[in-house]
C-alpha cells in the first residue's frame, strides 16, 4: 500500500519516526499499518499536550479534558508500540533473545535467563 497520502497529514517530527523506522526495518504492510497508528497518535499526543500546556490541567474548576485524553492517548500508543514489537538493532545477533514479544495483550516482559 502507498502510505504518502497518509503521511502528508503528518507533523515533522511524526513522518521523521515513519522515515527512520521505515529505513532500519524491513516492514511487513501489517506493520506499516501499525507505525502510521503510531505515528497518527504520536500527533495527537502532542497536540494533546499543548492544549494542557496553553490552558493548564484545570479549567474552570475542572480537569481540563485534554489531559484525561493524553493520559487514554498515552496507553494506545504504548500499546501500539508493543504491538508492533521491533527488535532492539543494539542486541547482539548471538545473544539470547531478552524479551518476547506478548502482542497486543501487554508489553515485553523478560524471559528467563534473558
Amino acid at each position: 500500500m502507498n502510505y504518502e497520502h497518509h503521511l502528508a497529514s503528518l507533523s515533522t517530527t511524526a513522518r521523521t519516526l515513519w522515515d527512520s523506522v521505515n529505513s532500519d526495518y524491513d516492514l511487513t504492510p501489517q506493520e506499516q499499518r501499525l507505525l502510521l497508528e503510531i505515528c497518527r497518535t504520536s500527533d495527537t499526543l502532542d497536540a494533546l499536550d499543548a492544549d494542557v500546556q496553553r490552558n493548564g490541567v484545570m479549567r474552570a474548576n475542572k480537569v481540563n479534558p485534554a489531559v484525561v485524553e493524553l493520559r487514554q492517548t498515552r496507553i494506545a500508543f504504548a500499546r501500539l508500540n508493543a504491538a508492533l514489537a521491533l527488535p532492539d538493532l543494539e542486541e547482539d545477533d548471538d545473544a539470547p533473545p531478552k524479551y518476547q514479544r506478548l502482542g497486543t495483550r501487554g508489553p515485553y516482559k523478560l524471559v528467563k535467563g534473558g
